[in-house]
C-alpha cells in the first residue's frame, strides 16, 4: 500500500540552490505547472487519502507538505487544509502532517501557532556550516541564505515554538572534513540531522571524470566521506546527535523493520501531486529526464488505488523484486537492496536493471559502518548470524 504522499504546494521558490532537482537539472515540469496549488485541489487529494486510507489504522499516512517552497502557499489555504485534515483525524483517520521548508522567511506567527495546534512538524533545508550552505543555496540575488535561516531557527526557539522542528536536511557534500560536518550538528540548536546521498548522478551522469570509474571505485569519495563520519559519530556516543541515516542504519542492522528511502529498497510505497493535482513519481526520478516523474493520472480521475495497476508504479511497491542481477551475491544485497533510487534513474524504463551508479560509495560505507556495529556487538558478547555471502550483523541474514 502506498503510505506517504509528497505535495506540491508550489512550483516556485524564493530560493535558487545550484543542485536543484525541481528547478536546475534537466527536468522543466515545473514550466508546465501552475504555481500554486489551488485549495480546492489540496482538499480533493485529501478526499483521495481518506478515500483510500483505512479509517482506524495504526500506521498513520503521511503527508509531506513540499515544493518548490511551500511556505510560499497562502496562508488561508494553509489554515482551512488543516482544519479539515483535523476533523479528518476526529473521524477516525490516522494522519501525519509535515512540511520542508528552507526557512529562509520568517513564518507568520499565527500560522506557528496553526502547526502546534495541528500537530504540523518542520524540517528545514540547510547544507552544513555558513560557508558551505551559502555556496550552493543562495537567494535569486546570489546572496547566501545561511544566516536568515539560522535567525528565524532562534526567533522560533525564543518564541517556543522550537518543538515544531523535526530536524535539519542536508546534502552530503566531501569537501566539507567530516569531522568539521560532525561539529556542526553538534552546534545545531536542534542534533538532528538528514544527510542525503547525492541525486544527481546516475548511469549517465556519474560521479567520475570519462574513464575514471576504476580509479573512483578504489576511492569513492561518497562512501569515503560517509564511512568517516559515521565513524566519528560513532566514537562521539552521543543518543544526543541524531544523524537519521546512521540512526536509521543502526535500527535496521540490529532487526527493526522501518527504514528510510536509502536503505533495504524493498518498496517504495509513496507518490508525488503536483501543484495542478496530477499524480506523479517519486522526485528521485526527475533525474532521468525531462517530465520522468510525469505519469497520466490526475485526482479529479483517478483514486489512490488506480496507481498501484501503473507498471512503474508497481515496480516500486514491490522494489526488492528488482534487485540487480549483480547485487545478488553482494554481502550487503539486504540493506542496500540495488542502492538508492536515484542513482538507478533511466529515462527510458523508471528504474535501471543495474546496481546504482553510487554502488562503490554505497558498499565503501556499508563495510565500514556496518563493521564497527557488528565488531562492538562481538565485544558485548552478541550473537553474530552467518550469511552465505559473508558474516553480518543480527537481523541482515538471508
Amino acid at each position: 500500500m502506498f503510505r506517504s504522499a509528497i505535495v506540491k504546494l508550489t512550483a516556485v521558490c524564493d530560493i535558487d540552490c545550484s543542485y536543484c532537482y525541481m528547478f536546475n537539472q534537466v527536468d522543466r515540469t515545473f514550466e508546465r505547472m501552475p504555481a500554486r496549488m489551488a485549495l480546492p485541489t489540496a482538499l480533493c487529494l485529501l478526499d483521495r487519502i481518506c478515500d483510500y486510507h483505512p479509517r482506524g489504522e495504526s500506521e498513520a499516512f503521511s503527508i509531506v507538505l513540499h515544493g518548490g517552497e511551500p511556505m510560499l502557499w497562502p496562508d488561508a489555504s494553509f489554515a482551512e487544509l488543516l482544519v479539515q485534515i483535523a476533523r479528518r483525524r476526529e473521524l477516525g483517520w490516522n494522519l501525519d502532517v509535515a512540511i520542508q521548508t528552507n526557512l529562509v522567511q520568517p513564518i507568520a506567527p499565527r500560522l506557528l501557532a496553526l502547526f502546534r495546534e495541528h500537530r504540523v512538524s518542520l524540517g528545514v533545508s540547510l547544507d552544513g556550516p555558513r560557508e558551505l550552505n551559502d555556496a550552493a543555496r543562495v537567494d535569486k540575488r546570489g546572496r547566501g541564505t545561511y544566516e536568515r535561516v539560522m535567525a528565524n531557527v532562534e526567533r522560533m526557539l525564543a518564541d517556543g515554538d522550537g518543538g515544531l522542528i523535526g530536524g535539519f536536511l542536508a546534502v552530503a557534500n566531501p569537501s566539507l572534513p567530516p569531522a568539521e560536518f560532525l561539529a556542526w550538528v553538534c552546534s545545531l540548536p536542534v542534533s538532528r540531522v538528514d544527510v542525503l546521498w547525492p541525486i544527481e548522478f546516475n548511469w549517465r551522469h556519474p560521479p567520475w571524470p570519462l574513464g575514471a570509474s576504476r580509479a573512483y571505485a578504489a576511492a569513492p569519495r561518497y562512501g569515503t566521506w560517509y564511512a568517516e563520519l559515521f565513524r566519528a559519530w560513532w566514537a562521539l556516543d552521543d543518543p544526543g546527535v541524531t544523524i537519521r541515516l546512521f540512526n536509521n542504519l543502526l535500527h535496521v542492522a540490529l532487526g527493526g523493520q522501518g527504514h528510510i528511502d536509502a536503505l533495504v529498497n524493498d518498496s517504495y510505497n509513496m507518490f508525488v501531486v503536483n501543484t495542478d493535482g496530477s499524480y506523479e513519481y517519486p522526485d528521485y526520478l526527475r533525474v532521468a529526464g525531462d517530465g520522468s516523474a510525469c505519469t497520466p493520472f490526475h485526482i479529479s480521475t483517478d483514486g489512490i488505488a488506480a496507481l498501484a495497476a501503473d507498471p512503474l508504479f508497481a515496480r516500486l511497491l514491490k522494489l526488492r523484486d528488482e534487485l540487480p542481477a549483480k547485487c545478488t551475491g553482494c554481502r550487503h544485497r539486504l540493506i542496500c537492496g540495488g542502492g538508492f533510487l536515484p542513482g538507478r534513474s533511466d529515462a527510458k524504463d523508471g528504474i535501471a536493471q543495474r546496481e546504482s551508479v553510487l554502488c562503490a560509495d554505497q558498499m565503501h560505507f556499508f563495510d565500514a559502518a556496518l563493521g564497527l556495529i557488528e565488531s562492538s556487538l562481538q565485544q558485548r558478547g552478541a550473537h553474530v548470524h552467518s550469511d552465505p555471502a559473508n558474516t553480518t550483523v543480527a537481523g541482515l541474514q538471508a
